[in-house]
C-alpha cells in the first residue's frame, strides 16, 4: 500500500484591522503605537517588525529595538518633525531612514485633534532587509514575490482570500518554501487602492 504524502498549502493571508490592534503609549509625549506584524527567530530574536506610531500631542518619543535599522513613512495627518530638534520633516507619502535608540517625533500645536500616523519598520539587517514602497494598484496585478504585509491607504485591496479597505493590512504568509527557494509572488484584485508595501 502507498501512503501518501500530505503537503500543506499556503497559509491564508490575514486582514488586519489597524484600529483594532492593542495600543501601548509612547515612552514620553502624547501618543501611543500599535504592533502590526513581524518576524521573529525561534529564540524570540527580531528579524523585522512593523509598527504605527499615532501622535495625539505636540511631541512623542518611541523605544526602537536595539542594532536595528529603521525607516518611517507618513501616512496621515499633520506633518512631524523627527529627531533631536525635529531637524528633518516627515510628511505624507514620504519614506524617511533612521537610525537611533529612540524616535523623538514634534509636530505644532494644533487646534484639530487629527492624528498624525508615521510607520515604522524596524529590521536587523543581519537577518532581513525589508523595504517600505509606496504603489497604485488597480485592477488584477502580480505582487513581488517577497511582499510580506500590504498597508492600505484607500481604496481596496483582494489577496489570498482577504479583503482590505482603508486603515487595514493583509499580511502576507512567508513566500519561502520549504527548500528554500522563493515562490512565485501573489496576486491581487485592486480597486483603486493607494497602499504602503514592506517588501524584502
Amino acid at each position: 500500500m502507498t501512503m501518501a504524502t500530505f503537503v500543506p498549502g499556503p497559509a491564508p493571508t490575514r486582514l488586519t484591522r489597524l484600529r483594532d490592534l492593542p495600543r501601548r503609549g509612547l515612552v514620553a509625549g502624547g501618543g501611543h503605537v500599535r504592533e502590526i506584524c513581524g518576524q521573529w527567530g525561534v529564540n524570540g530574536e527580531l528579524h523585522w517588525m512593523l509598527q504605527l506610531v499615532e501622535l495625539r500631542g505636540p511631541e512623542g518619543v518611541l523605544h526602537l529595538p536595539p542594532d536595528a535599522a529603521h525607516v518611517l513613512a507618513g501616512i496621515g495627518g499633520p506633518q512631524v518633525g523627527v529627531g533631536p530638534g525635529a531637524a528633518v520633516g516627515l510628511r505624507k507619502e514620504r519614506v524617511l531612514h533612521y537610525a537611533g535608540a529612540f524616535l523623538e517625533l514634534r509636530r505644532p500645536q494644533l487646534r484639530a485633534a487629527e492624528l498624525s500616523r508615521v510607520l515604522v519598520l524596524s529590521s536587523v539587517p543581519a537577518r532581513a532587509t525589508p523595504s517600505l514602497v509606496f504603489s497604485d494598484l488597480h485592477g488584477t496585478a502580480p505582487l513581488p514575490a517577497d511582499v510580506r504585509a500590504i498597508v492600505v491607504r484607500s481604496g481596496r485591496v483582494s489577496a489570498g482570500g482577504s479583503t482590505a479597505t482603508a486603515m487595514e493590512a493583509l499580511v502576507l504568509p512567508d513566500a519561502t518554501r520549504g527548500d528554500g527557494a522563493v515562490a512565485s509572488g501573489p496576486g491581487a484584485v485592486a480597486d483603486d487602492a493607494r497602499v504602503l508595501m514592506v517588501i524584502g
